[in-house]
């Protein structure tokens, strides 16, 4: 069975099993090495912009997330963006940031932005169809080397 978006909680109040599985997921979708504390205190409201894509079987099991935060009254920042493998090019990705632009837009923001992994060619074109433009970079902002600063209007 497909997985859904749900609205989700703040990671503060997530159970140890599902920060298990986006430590996971952050892991090998990133190459990134999360820490459960760090997860934990990631700056995630509770909101319709902060969303999990689970599997309907076992709603611990997160095959992904759009983690997003209320940045100032106009901007929503992305704050993690990621899809197990598995499910991308599948409509997840689009079908998610559609429920995070319809919740920004109840919350009155007009803006977007997030960072991205410069050799992210997919992410950087996936966000350039939806209105995104690189504004600035981000040295050492990823182990893993130059990232970009992306912002554009909902």
């Amino acid at each position: 069975m497909a997985p859904t978006w749900i609205v989700g909680k703040s990671p503060k109040s997530l159970d140890n099993s599902t920060i298990e599985d986006i430590k996971q997921l952050f892991l090998r979708e990133t190459g990134e090495v999360y820490f459960e504390g760090s997860i934990r205190n990631l700056p995630i409201q509770d909101w319709g912009g902060n969303l999990l894509l689970i599997d309907r079987n076992n709603q611990n099991n997160v095959k992904g997330l759009l983690w997003a935060t209320k940045f100032s009254r106009e901007r929503a920042r992305i704050v993690a963006f990621a899809i197990d493998e598995e499910f991308q090019g599948q409509g997840f990705g689009s079908e998610g940031w559609n429920l995070f632009i319809q919740a920004c837009v109840e919350a009155g923001h007009s803006e977007v932005q997030l960072e991205v992994r410069a050799d992210n060619q997919a992410a950087i074109d996936f966000y350039r169809k939806r209105g995104l433009e690189v504004i600035g970079k981000l040295e050492g902002y990823y182990q893993s080397g130059l990232g970009l600063i992306m912002r554009g209007q909902i």
